[in-house]
């Protein structure tokens, strides 16, 4: 395990951050167009957080396939950053 993997609440923590949401309301079931606050401001708070913490790049073609915050938890966990 890296020193570098988020926990499942730190993973949230960072979404909801990026987000602009209250983390009580980011879960793996919540939709894209359900919050305000990812849009495309929100997603490039997500891409710089990413290589901030991590060094690893989202691109705008990850990015935009994620339409959940579960997919942005499974592109964490496919990317060993999400530790189960």
């Amino acid at each position: 395990m890296s020193a570098s993997q988020l926990t499942l609440d730190q993973a949230l923590q960072m979404l909801a951050e990026a987000f602009n949401e209250p983390v009580a309301e980011v879960h793996a079931g919540r939709q894209r167009d359900t919050m305000v606050g990812w849009d495309s401001m929100g997603a490039l708070m997500l891409i710089a957080e990413l290589d901030d913490r991590f060094g690893i790049e989202l691109g705008a073609d990850d990015s935009r396939k994620m339409r959940s915050i579960g997919d942005a938890l499974e592109f964490l966990r496919a990317r060993q950053l999400l530790r189960d």
